[in-house]
């Protein structure tokens, strides 16, 4: 008699189980997610807006009005703004009455590929320029391998960071053997050789101003070579 019951109480909590699940995709089935632009949250706005975001957006949907309010949605909708060239990351739920909040954390860019149509973010991913904005970036000329950007990104971040180099350095460049930095305030080139341990580089540089500090000596030089290992080769005019 005791098994009998409990066998009972059993298939009642499944039944209970079962109808909850079902009720549950129901409810999300026809109930429907609401859009509204003020929920579109940005960490910055550069490159894009709460209207690019919807252009994008009814671009893969008809009607934003008319989507379920359900996680296949709510991810999809993610993946869409995702890929956007200028969103490095987008976090995108529902609040329990079904509202779909957006937020988006746009690419920071560190460097302007002057030779190309895009900028590089601070991770080393490509952000396309856009002709009506005007950002004030070091330039980079020259090729560069797309395996090395993060590479290259570090060395602009490194500059901006710096309260010297930021003011000291005008731009990047490279040939098909080095990468080289022009300063503002003298005539030499700095060869950097490759990209690797480019902090020590430029500690070394740094340490190289500081032990002169005159303008007239500094003016001799037309190339400071910093691609060997805890060496400054300075090479007179």
């Amino acid at each position: 008699m005791k098994f009998k019951i409990l066998n009972i109480v059993f298939v009642l909590i499944n039944i209970i189980i079962v109808g909850g699940i079902i009720f549950f995709n129901l409810k999300n089935t026809s109930e429907k997610l609401i859009f509204n632009e003020k929920n579109i949250q940005f960490s910055s706005n550069n490159f894009i807006n709460n209207d690019s975001i919807k252009i994008n957006l009814l671009d893969n949907y008809k009607s934003l009005d008319s989507l379920n309010a359900d996680i296949e949605t709510v991810y999809e909708i993610e993946q869409i703004i995702s890929r956007i060239p200028f969103i490095k990351k987008a976090n995108v739920y529902l609040t329990v009455n079904s509202d779909l909040i957006i937020q988006v954390q746009e690419k920071k860019p560190v460097l302007n590929l002057y030779n190309s149509d895009y900028l590089l973010s601070e991770n080393g991913q490509l952000i396309p320029k856009i002709d009506s904005l005007n950002i004030d970036l070091i330039s980079f000329f020259g090729e560069i391998d797309p395996t090395i950007y993060i590479n290259l990104s570090n060395l602009s971040k490194m500059i901006i960071k710096d309260d010297f180099l930021k003011d000291h350095i005008k731009y990047i460049y490279s040939d098909s053997l080095s990468f080289y930095l022009s300063v503002n305030r003298f005539n030499y080139n700095i060869e950097l050789g490759s990209l690797e341990n480019i902090s020590e580089k430029l500690n070394n540089y740094k340490v190289f101003i500081a032990s002169i500090m005159d303008d007239e000596i500094l003016n001799k030089y037309s190339h400071l070579n910093l691609k060997f290992n805890k060496q400054v080769i300075a090479q007179k005019k």
